[in-house]
């Protein structure tokens, strides 16, 4: 699998783990889009990007739609808008990209025509009732619209199961007190709706029909590039810091010397480092 590289200034935003979101972004390209392509977006098509990021699918959803074709790009945080609009201007596409502050709490964005598609990467499960989001998304769609949802897949895995210090299964601990954390955040918000069925189902009731779901593999050996390793390790260090108050003592001391660059057993400098990860995408279409 090839994957593309590019190095983008970044600042962090509401819908983001890390300081760097371009460079993460970078790292899963292929991944997304390999996830984009069943939407089968084509020219002079209008389409939305929902929680967009750094931009990197918008960017590749306004290269798609062409000259003639229109992109929204929906967010809640001004700063990832900005982000998205530097980088669609980069790729020489901002004259498509159409920035929306909105949030999806408040209803369907607020566009002036249907569109043909709708895309939204680990967006959705952040709002309170993610089947009333689904319907929402589904209400801007045209006739025979596609709605596709990035949500799911597999836990990362970049360790092996003994780092060499520490209990082994220290990755497996860390997804579960992500879980954790996340369980706690979810239900904490008093507006929280618990989803109880699958992303298929949740599109079924929302009205759309022809659903499918497809996976993404993204596989990097070790050794990884420095580009990579570097994504890696931001992506752990803010994993540790959400899921910090489910570790135990043990773990937290352990990690604390796996990120710490002045440690001997600092993860930056090993070459068994690697990235595995399965990306899942939901789709249906309104029907025509």
């Amino acid at each position: 699998m090839t994957i593309i590289h590019e190095r983008r200034g970044g600042r962090t935003g509401t819908g983001t783990s890390t300081g760097e979101p371009a460079e993460a972004e970078a790292v899963f390209l292929d991944a997304t889009l390999a996830l984009l392509e069943p939407l089968a977006i084509a020219p002079g098509q209008v389409v939305v990007d929902v929680g967009p990021g750094a931009g990197s699918a918008t960017v590749e959803l306004a290269r798609s739609v062409g000259e003639a074709g229109r992109v929204y790009a929906v967010d809640l945080d001004p700063a990832m808008l900005e982000l998205t609009v530097e980088s669609a201007r980069a790729a020489g596409v901002d004259d498509r990209v159409r920035p929306v502050l909105h949030d999806l709490e408040d209803g369907p964005p607020p566009l002036p025509e249907p569109v043909d598609a709708v895309w939204s990467s680990w967006c959705v499960h952040h709002a309170h009732d993610w089947e009333a989001a689904v319907r929402s998304l589904a209400r801007v769609l045209r006739p025979g619209g596609i709605l596709g949802i990035a949500e799911g897949g597999l836990p990362t895995r970049c360790l092996p199961w003994d780092v060499g210090i520490g209990r082994p299964g220290l990755e497996t601990r860390l997804d579960e007190a992500h879980d954790q954390q996340f369980t706690r955040w979810f239900f904490d918000r008093v507006a929280a709706v618990r989803p109880r069925r699958a992303w298929t189902t949740i599109l079924a009731d929302a009205g759309l029909v022809d659903i499918t779901a497809s996976t993404a593999l993204l596989d990097l050996p070790a050794p990884l590039p420095v580009e990579v390793r570097r994504v890696v390790l931001d992506e752990f260090a803010a994993r540790v810091r959400r899921a910090g108050p489910y570790l135990d003592d043990a773990d937290t001391a352990i990690w604390r010397r796996l990120l710490d660059p002045h440690d001997e057993h600092w993860l930056g400098a090993r070459d068994d480092l690697a990235l595995l990860s399965a990306r899942t995408a939901f789709r249906g279409r309104t029907p025509r």
